[in-house]
């Protein structure tokens, strides 16, 4: 058992000295609840920009949860996006949305897929391309780990609808407002949160290595993930502990559900 007391000081030393990935070029925000933008970096790679100025007010920890879901999905061989923070210059005075102007600081970026299509309810589909009936397993787990909502995939059409889970800024109880507390978490700590689509087809021995990936993820790794959040962004080491002890708490459940489907 796993006290939250266990993960108190944790989290300690965050910092904004991230300098390794840089918007070069940003283009306009789309539409969405997260209104992120399209930018290419100084590596020369396109990528998908979510920032505080883009979220909706009052609700910018969700990139906070995009980065943690996204690493800790790694974790698990769960199939996530290739993400990493990146920093906005100084001096991209640019208009991003209609009376918003992109501010300096850090930032969350998804790598852009050259030809990919973007789907989300009803269901997983494609489950027979590529290698999606291993990919899909870490689907299944992530969603149930993270508390997962809103739930979106990316098929890669270059790549035989090779599938992504992406778009995870409402991951995380109360699923609903880019944000947690320490009392939603505790209240949906012991809770299954499966995704009900059917699970037929899945390649068994995948799903039996991430349930046992899931048993093996340690809180030094989970620590380690939380400390990586920007100290600019507004979310308390006190919060990023708290998400730490939700994860590990409910890894074995999970594992175990994942077992009996």
């Amino acid at each position: 058992m796993v006290a939250r007391s266990d993960w108190t000081g944790l989290v300690q030393g965050r910092s904004d000295a991230f300098i390794d990935l840089e918007v070069v070029a940003p283009s306009a925000a789309t539409a969405g609840w997260s209104s992120p933008f399209r930018a290419l970096a100084d590596d020369g790679k396109q990528y998908f920009v979510k920032c505080l100025d883009t979220c909706p007010p009052g609700q910018g920890a969700s990139i906070a949860v995009e980065r943690v879901v996204a690493e800790v999905g790694r974790l698990i061989e769960a199939p996530v996006c290739i993400t990493s923070l990146i920093r906005i210059p100084e001096g991209l005075d640019m208009e991003i949305k209609p009376g918003v102007h992109l501010s300096p600081g850090l930032a969350h970026a998804s790598q852009a897929l050259r030809n990919a299509d973007e789907r989300g309810r009803p269901s997983l589909s494609s489950r027979t391309r590529d290698d999606n009936r291993r990919r899909q397993a870490g689907i299944y787990a992530l969603y149930d780990w993270c508390f997962g909502a809103d739930p979106q995939w990316l098929y890669d059409l270059d790549h035989d609808h090779t599938i992504y889970s992406h778009d995870h800024g409402l991951y995380f109880p109360p699923t609903d407002q880019g944000r947690w507390s320490l009392a939603d978490l505790e209240a949906a700590a012991d809770l299954a949160n499966e995704l009900p689509d059917s699970r037929g087809g899945l390649d068994s021995d995948q799903v039996t290595l991430v349930a046992t990936k899931l048993e093996a993820v340690t809180r030094s790794q989970l620590a380690a993930i939380m400390r990586t959040i920007p100290s600019s962004w507004p979310v308390s080491n006190d919060d990023l502990e708290a998400l730490g002890w939700f994860l590990e708490h409910r890894a074995p459940a999970v594992a175990e559900r994942l077992r009996a489907s």
